[in-house]
């Protein structure tokens, strides 16, 4: 009878547990920030927001989203950055990072970089082969850093790949090779 009596007491015990995790999570209003929504399936960025904002991380927004409205929708004062700037017309790509540095006069110096092949690849961002360095290559499985500078090497002589199929016109990189790596392009 106990044992039964304390499997009951457990049960009960993992079920207010649960209950409590549920609710904590739920019910909770986001204060502050805006909220970038994602309209559609396959119709997205990924940023990755860093520097002087309330909440840097990756975040989706929608295609053809300029850097002006992603500021608006990061920043809780937009009275810190001016909108007029050429830099704010730029339509935002996937894999862009952009970095918000606050200047003495409360302006924000807003930068756009890229992510690493090595992010890329975390996200399921796709790679294109006539935009990286040796250090994304070298990222790849498979590929070392001799190899990548066989790639770079190989690009600057006879100019971009255009696709993954095209890399087998580099020494050493043969079809197996290729198709292991086939899947971040």
């Amino acid at each position: 009878m106990t044992r039964r009596s304390d499997s009951f007491v457990l049960w009960l015990l993992s079920a207010g547990f649960c209950v409590i995790c549920f609710y904590k999570g739920h019910g909770t209003p986001l204060q502050g920030v805006p909220v970038a929504f994602m309209h559609r399936p396959g119709s997205s960025v990924s940023l990755r927001i860093t520097g002087a904002v309330p909440k840097p991380g990756v975040y989706q927004f929608p295609e053809g989203m300029t850097m002006g409205d992603v500021m608006k929708m990061t920043l809780p004062q937009s009275g810190v950055i001016q909108l007029e700037d050429p830099v704010h017309l730029r339509k935002m790509k996937t894999g862009d990072i952009v970095t918000v540095r606050l200047a003495v006069n409360e302006h924000a110096e807003i930068s756009v970089g890229s992510m690493t092949a090595r992010e890329r690849m975390l996200l399921g961002i796709p790679l294109n082969p006539d935009l990286m360095d040796c250090a994304d290559w070298d990222a790849l499985p498979g590929i070392g850093p001799e190899l990548a500078k066989s790639i770079i090497a190989e690009r600057h002589k006879n100019g971009g790949f255009g696709n993954v199929e095209h890399l087998e016109r580099v020494p050493g990189l043969g079809s197996k090779r290729i198709e292991s790596i086939r899947r971040y392009f």
